[in-house]
């Protein structure tokens, strides 16, 4: 089955962060559209 875990995110400052590095730890995922012009309506 696949999980959070089997995949990696982009940070808003570009870099890629693996979230296996998060296992056994509890994870707030939250997509803010950084980038879609309204980001500081946030």
């Amino acid at each position: 089955m696949t999980t959070a875990h089997d995949f990696q995110a982009t940070t808003i400052d570009g870099e890629t962060q693996e979230l296996p590095g998060y296992k056994g730890k509890v994870m707030l995922v939250v997509n803010t559209a950084s980038k879609c012009g309204l980001h500081s309506a946030i």
